[in-house]
């Protein structure tokens, strides 16, 4: 117990240090990114993803996004909209004809759930991802 206390420490001292005050007060991260984590969307339908700094997920953050996926045509698929409360996403079906993933956070900013405060990002966090050929759908 007291090493995961330690260990929630660390990580939320870290997570602050990386942030910049602005003298009106607000909180400023122009480094933050999504990262995907793992993806099956062709055979399953999932994707898990982060916001991180640095390739590091930081777990206390969230955002809102849209996820919009891509044939090889470049034909928008599937369009969906996720509130950030899980960063797990499972599709109603998979996608075997997938051919790219585009996340965009609905908003220049990210909620840092501890203490509520928002972390501006100047601009939404995007993340394009070519989905592997290789993969068997």
């Amino acid at each position: 117990m007291k090493q995961l206390i330690l260990t929630l420490c660390l990580l939320g001292g870290w997570a602050s240090a990386a942030q910049t005050r602005l003298p009106d007060g607000t909180w400023e991260d122009r480094d933050l990114a999504f990262l995907l984590l793992d993806e099956s969307v062709r055979a399953d339908g999932a994707l898990s993803l982060c916001i991180a700094k640095e390739d590091q997920c930081i777990q206390n953050l969230t955002v809102g996004f849209t996820v919009r996926v891509f044939d090889r045509a470049g034909k928008e698929i599937w369009n969906s909209v996720w509130t950030g409360r899980t960063m797990d996403i499972q599709f109603s079906k998979p996608l075997p004809q997938a051919a790219r993933l585009e996340i965009e956070a609905s908003g220049n900013f990210v909620v840092n759930r501890t203490t509520a405060n928002r972390i501006s990002t100047r601009e939404p966090l995007t993340l394009s991802v070519p989905l592997n050929e290789t993969t068997k759908p």
